[in-house]
């Protein structure tokens, strides 16, 4: 139970680091410490301005996040019974942070390029998604997990998967491509804006219809209620983030709108990784004395049935 605390913290801080991270770029601040690891030049705090604080801020958030990370994985090889599945999860965090640390190093060395600002984001995600599997895992027995849907819906969450991926890759994009560099010195790709806001407006609207289909499977197989619950979840999520993607484009992306969308962006995820994993579940390993209690029900329903032929 313990342990299963310090996943879910841990998943929780990483998504919240997205979203500290979007605040970054979206106040210009994504320059405000130049250097790295220190904050400029020899100077590892930030000097008591606006930008250079944001920044800083956001890369204590990192360190709190990362000494998390360390001790979820400390935790993982002294949790009993030891589970291999968690101390492998927990390095795949481990070695996630460290990846992303370096790389928003380099990001910042680079003067937020996009491509190393998009790999930065994407790679955020994939970390969640690691703190996901790991909390979920951490909170059931290890046995072998079982399927209760169709194999036609467990596809076509796969599928859905991979069209938010392609969403999310859009996305990157057209932040990308838009006039939020997270600096005024940035460079941007040579994309036209609205050309790859459209195709990222296409998946989504792919993406809702996918999700309404296999809402309709699950009601016509009559799916286990926590399965169509996290279905309709993702589907909500995904109209409220298709609501503030396009408010935000009509509306000129006013700064506070897109970073609701990052938030967004960010749920949807995790939103999506749950409902593919709930198309699974795990059944308890029965105690000893649970054991024990149904070996003793039967040999006492056995020798009512003998007693009763015997009469």
């Amino acid at each position: 139970m313990a342990y299963e605390r310090i996943a879910f913290t841990t998943l929780i801080l990483l998504a919240v680091i997205i979203v500290t991270g979007g605040a970054v770029r979206l106040s210009q601040s994504g320059l405000g410490c130049p250097d790295w690891p220190t904050c400029q030049g020899t100077h590892l705090v930030a000097a008591a301005k606006l930008h250079p604080m944001i920044e800083f801020i956001n890369r204590m958030i990192t360190i709190i996040c990362s000494i998390l990370v360390v001790l979820s994985a400390l935790a993982s090889f002294f949790r009993k019974p030891l589970r291999k599945d968690l101390v492998w999860l927990s390095l795949g965090l481990v070695g996630g942070i460290l990846a992303e640390i370096v790389l928003g190093g380099i990001t910042v060395l680079e003067k937020l390029a996009p491509p190393y600002v998009m790999a930065h984001m994407i790679l955020a995600l994939l970390i969640v998604w690691d703190a996901l599997v790991l909390y979920r895992r951490s909170s059931q027995d290890d046995t072998t997990p079982v399927r209760v849907v169709t194999p036609q819906t467990y596809w076509l969450g796969k599928l859905m998967a991979i069209n938010l991926a392609a969403v999310i890759v859009a996305g990157t994009v057209v932040t990308g491509s838009g006039p939020h560099s997270g600096s005024t010195i940035s460079p941007r790709l040579p994309f036209p804006l609205r050309d790859v806001a459209v195709l990222h407006s296409d998946f989504v609207l792919m993406l809702i219809g996918l999700t309404l289909g296999a809402l309709f499977l699950l009601s016509q197989a009559g799916a286990p209620d926590l399965v169509q619950k996290s279905g309709r979840f993702l589907l909500y999520a995904e109209s409220v983030q298709a609501i503030i993607g396009y408010t935000q484009y009509f509306t000129k992306l006013p700064a506070l709108l897109v970073g609701f969308h990052i938030a967004g962006a960010t749920v949807v995820w995790i939103s999506m990784l749950w409902f593919n994993l709930s198309m699974y579940v795990r059944p308890k390993v029965a105690s000893f004395d649970d054991a024990q209690a149904q070996q003793l029900t039967t040999s006492d329903s056995t020798s009512r049935v003998g007693s009763e032929i015997g009469n």
